[in-house]
């Protein structure tokens, strides 16, 4: 159980990381957006595929 809430959250940051993408390229500014939009993508992928 304990693993998948771990990798239910992982998904959620993953997924949060994508919609800043999908929303920040539609900004006036997408480059730094991308790059905000990296750092809860980088996370999530490290927590799901990490050692637990």
């Amino acid at each position: 159980m304990e693993k998948a809430v771990a990798y239910a959250i992982s998904a959620l940051l993953v997924g949060f990381g994508a919609w800043i993408l999908i929303v920040g390229l539609s900004s006036s500014s997408p480059a730094l957006w991308t790059v905000v939009a990296l750092v809860p993508i980088t996370i999530g992928i490290v927590s799901a595929f990490g050692p637990m």
